[in-house]
């Protein structure tokens, strides 16, 4: 007795949201060589939804400038293992970028 396989429904080559993390990553590609180009450099990216990726990177001068201008905002202060830090923000591009100042 022969058995035949169940049929399968065909799978779309990208599903919608395939399609929505090669768009996010797209942007987080501008948003890096942006960011190069400004002088800053990337540590990581953390993308827990496409909607809004997050770029991490690391603290310079720079970041103080934008803080003073009004361009950028603390956004978290705390103490860790290593003493007292605050987090600071800014967006560009549709991607929010963060670092992490630690207290000396």
């Amino acid at each position: 007795m022969q058995t035949r396989p169940a049929p399968q429904r065909p799978v779309p080559a990208f599903l919608p949201i395939n399609t929505l993390m090669l768009q996010a990553i797209k942007k987080v590609e501008q948003v890096i060589h942006e960011l190069g180009r400004r002088g800053f450099a990337v540590a990581s990216i953390y993308m827990s939804s496409p909607a809004y990726p997050t770029v991490r990177i690391q603290t310079s001068a720079r970041c103080v400038q934008l803080i003073e201008s009004g361009q950028a905002a603390y956004f978290s202060f705390g103490q860790g293992q290593v003493g007292r830090y605050r987090e600071g923000q800014f967006r560009l591009d549709g991607c929010r970028v963060v670092w992490t100042e630690n207290a000396n």
